[in-house]
Order: structure tokens, then C-alpha cells, then sequence
């Protein structure tokens, strides 16, 4: 007590003395200014100890912080001499005035930031230094259009209800202090500044910046080892009955990763992640059409001769010049026709080209509108 109150000669009837006397005639619903058409001028210094949660889903930002105010009370002034050197007393919050600041967008309703201690520390020049901390959340516009590489930037949006611009002024510092991240989310920048208008307050504006490696580990590099893999489809001979299978299997593993996103993702934006898996779901289904198509003309039609060679000879050692429409052909007497099932092998050719070529169009476009 001695070295928070003054000297030595310092007693509790004393300060207590004191404390009465200031506070006598003190009215705290009058601001802190014997002239009332002065403003009161508070300044303002926030502190983040960390990010608590960004959810896509709800958008809505939390942190873990503290703001640090600091006015002076000219009803609350004495002169140390006169008072056995004290420096300091303890007042209680609603003895006095203090600034009725608010969290200006939260996600429930309006709060007054509370003094949860109850008491001020007053100094001899009247000087009064309150920290008012808690977990804040707010709405955040949040677009994920760029997701997982995106950035959004998010306000924390302080203002002190009850009294105009004219009335009380916040003057802030514009360094936030002990910036600090999360697992998932980088700080790229944060910044701090007053409200201009009738209103007096602050606004805490943060930039956060994904961590897109887990995401793209976990997301992205098997999305595109999955459209791969659909290719090898036209890689395996349709005598073993296996290619309808292996599409539809890679087709299903397309709709568990969109289930998995929609649950987590808000549905009000154009996510390039979400239309590139989209798109590769609409191409394992052309490519399931495709393997049908080529399973039917095989085991139906494999014996018969392509369109294009209808009225071809083929030609034989020793053997006279003979129809070939409905009789299945070897190898060995094969010149110049082809059936269904021979072509095949280069029908799987052509198809798997042309798809790896759409693929890679496709996986190129969305990957650089995702990060530019």
C-alpha cells in the first residue's frame, strides 16, 4: 500500500478521507469535463493474445483480446501535498463516469463492454487507465471464392454509445500489439483506426490469410490423383469386364470430397473448388457413358465390321475372296477389314488422350483462378 499510495504516513482513514471528499458532489452521468462543451478524449490501445476461430460456415470471426483505455477525470483531481503524498486511490465503477463502449457488429446482440473488476485506479492528475478484455466475435464477410488460397479481411467495430462525436473522441493507436495466428490462419496484417462521423469509436481491422498446404495436401493433391486415376480406365482391356466398375468406383469418390466441402463451406459463393469438383464429376460420368458404350458394342456387336470397312475383302493364302459381314474374323486373315472388337484397343487410345487433354485444361484454369 505504501508504495502504490504515497508515503509512509499513509493510512486507511486517509484515503478513505480522500475518496470522500472527491467524490462528495461527483455526478457520474456528467462527462469528466467541468466545461460540458469539452470533449472528452480517450485513447484506445488493443492487444490480441490470439485467434479463438474463423467459421466459414457461420461467418463469424473470434479473438481473444484486450482493449486498453486511458481518459482523464478533471472532478477526480488533487494535489499529492495536501493529502499525506498519496498518488492513487481505488473507486468503484459506478461511483464514477466511464465510456459506455459497445461492440459494434457481434454476432448475438449489442453488449456494453463491462468492467469486470468493478473497480478504477485513479491517479492524483485525475488520469484513469481501464483494460476491458474478453473473447469477441463478430460477422465477417467472408469470400471463399479463391478457397483454399483465399484472404479476407475482418473488422472489429468498437463504439461508444450514448454520446456524439462532439462529446467523446477515441484516439487510437494504430499498432495492434501481439499479433498472433492460428493453425489454420496467417495475420497478413492488422491495423487500427477511429470512426469519422457522429459517432465516436474504433474499428481493429484484420487480414487473414489461409494456411493452404493441409488443404491442399488433403484436398486438392488427391482430387487430382482421383482425376488421373478415372483416366486409367480406358487402360484396361474390355474382355475383362472390370471397366464399368473402376469408373463408377473413382465417380463416387468425386461426391464424397463435394459432400465433405458443402458441410463446411458456406453455399453463397462461386468456390472454384467446388466447380472444378463439379466438373470432374460431370466427366467421370461422360467417362461411365463412354465405358458403357464401348462394354455394349464389344460383347453385342465385336464380331461385326466397323461402318467403314462394310464391303472390304479379305485376302489368304490359298483361299477364294470371301463375305465377311457376319463371320468373325482371325487375326492371321485380317488385311484390310476391322470389326468392333479389334478397334477397341485404339478407341481407348483416342478417348483416353482427348480426356487427359480436357482434364488437364480444366485442372490448369481452376488452380490458376484459385491462387491469381
Amino acid at each position: 500500500m505504501n508504495g502504490c499510495l504515497g508515503g509512509e504516513n499513509v493510512t486507511a482513514e486517509k484515503v478513505t478521507s480522500l475518496r470522500k471528499t472527491l467524490l462528495r458532489d461527483y455526478d457520474p452521468y456528467l462527462r469528466p469535463r467541468r466545461r460540458q462543451l469539452d470533449t472528452v478524449v480517450i485513447n484506445a490501445t488493443f492487444t490480441v493474445k490470439r485467434f479463438h476461430d474463423l467459421n466459414e460456415k457461420e461467418e463469424k470471426v473470434s479473438l481473444l483480446g484486450y482493449l486498453q483505455f486511458q481518459w482523464n477525470d478533471e472532478f477526480l483531481v488533487w494535489k499529492r501535498e495536501d493529502y499525506s503524498n498519496i498518488s492513487d486511490i481505488v473507486v468503484k465503477t459506478n461511483d464514477i463516469w466511464w465510456p459506455t463502449v459497445s461492440l459494434g457488429n457481434p454476432i448475438g446482440n449489442f453488449e456494453n463492454i463491462r468492467n469486470h473488476y468493478g473497480i478504477f485506479h485513479v491517479s492524483s492528475s485525475g488520469e484513469i487507465n481501464w483494460s476491458a478484455g474478453g473473447l469477441f466475435s463478430v460477422a465477417c464477410d467472408l469470400n471463399l471464392e479463391k478457397y483454399p488460397f483465399d484472404t479476407h479481411t475482418c473488422d472489429f467495430v468498437f463504439v461508444v454509445l450514448g454520446y456524439s462525436s462532439d462529446d467523446v473522441i477515441i484516439k487510437v493507436n494504430p499498432n495492434v500489439q501481439e499479433i498472433k495466428g492460428t493453425t489454420e490462419w496467417d495475420v497478413v496484417n492488422a491495423s487500427m483506426f477511429g470512426i469519422s462521423g457522429e459517432k465516436s469509436g474504433l474499428i481493429v481491422r484484420f487480414v487473414l490469410q489461409r494456411k493452404s498446404f493441409f488443404v491442399v495436401l488433403t484436398v486438392l493433391l488427391p482430387l487430382s490423383l482421383l482425376s488421373m486415376l478415372n483416366l486409367c480406365v480406358f487402360l484396361i482391356p474390355v474382355e475383362s469386364g472390370e471397366k464399368t466398375s473402376f469408373a463408377i468406383t473413382t465417380f463416387l469418390a468425386y461426391s464424397i470430397y463435394l459432400s465433405a466441402l458443402g458441410s463446411s463451406l458456406s453455399a453463397k459463393d462461386n468456390i472454384y473448388l467446388t466447380m472444378y469438383i463439379e466438373i470432374l464429376m460431370i466427366t467421370g460420368v461422360i467417362i461411365v457413358l463412354f465405358v458403357i458404350g464401348q462394354t455394349r458394342l464389344f460383347f453385342y456387336y465385336g464380331d461385326h465390321l466397323l461402318p467403314c470397312c462394310r464391303g472390304k475383302t479379305v485376302h489368304g493364302e490359298n483361299t477364294d475372296v470371301k463375305k465377311t459381314t457376319t463371320r468373325k474374323l482371325s487375326r492371321d486373315n485380317v488385311k484390310q477389314a476391322r470389326t468392333w472388337a479389334s478397334s477397341m484397343g485404339i478407341l481407348d487410345q483416342v478417348l483416353f488422350f482427348l480426356f487427359l487433354c480436357i482434364l488437364g485444361i480444366i485442372t490448369v484454369y481452376h488452380f490458376w483462378m484459385m491462387m491469381f
